[in-house]
């Protein structure tokens, strides 16, 4: 009734954590109306991915969207419902673009290990979570590209044999040092758009997956 409840760890979880591309000029160019509307439906939508593959909704703050899987019950699976909410959220984001004339784009940044959950506040009280590790799914995002899913070697880990991965190296992240990260390999949610400098290894990377894509799906069809 007051809002307090004993915190709990969590030792076995997965974070993902989203950010618009652009979203503070984008909503200064739109409507309030418009822009409300459009974050509404995003949202909704995403939660319904998310819902499918039992992952859990935590909050969004502004236009960052955060979720998370293997809390308040735990789940083996934890990093590929995660992963699979993702995939499908960019692929989501792509088929939309071809029907709207606001374009949207997302930066996605995953990450694994033990989070703190419990009830704050008083009046407006709200569930949280807390720690290490949604900070360094915040700093996936923020190393991330857009419609790209960039994930931390822990989660890398535990799903590494299910799905394929780009080896981006290390980066160097705030308040961590140097951290290896990847990019989530899925033909469908390729950028052919990307100039970057990574391109022409990711185009060879994806031509790779396609060959071996019927079997990770086979593999992941074993866990939910």
């Amino acid at each position: 009734e007051n809002g307090k409840a004993e915190p709990e760890s969590y030792e076995n979880v997965t974070v993902f954590f989203s950010d618009i591309v652009s979203f503070t000029k984008m909503s200064n160019d739109l409507e309030p109306k418009i822009l409300i509307r459009e974050l509404n439906e995003l949202f909704t939508k995403f939660d319904q991915i998310i819902e499918k593959n039992h992952c859990e909704r935590i909050k969004t703050i502004g236009d960052a969207y955060l979720c998370v899987c293997g809390m308040p019950e735990a789940n083996p699976c934890h990093a590929e419902n995660i992963l699979n909410s993702a995939i499908e959220i960019i692929r989501y984001l792509k088929k939309r673009q071809r029907c709207s004339n606001i374009q949207w784009e997302m930066r996605i940044g995953i990450h694994s290990g033990r989070v703190v959950g419990g009830v704050v506040g008083v009046k407006k009280y709200i569930y949280d979570v807390f720690g290490d590790t949604i900070n360094t799914a915040s700093r996936m995002e923020t190393n991330s590209k857009p419609m790209k899913i960039n994930i931390s070697e822990s989660t890398y880990q535990l799903v590494k044999d299910k799905y394929n991965f780009f080896e981006r190296g290390f980066f160097s992240v705030k308040g961590k040092g140097e951290m290896k990260m990847y990019f989530v390999l899925e033909p469908e949610i390729e950028n052919q758009d990307d100039d970057s400098s990574e391109s022409e290894e990711w185009q060879q990377a994806t031509g790779t997956y396609r060959l071996q894509l019927l079997t990770a799906k086979q593999q992941r069809k074993q866990c939910r």
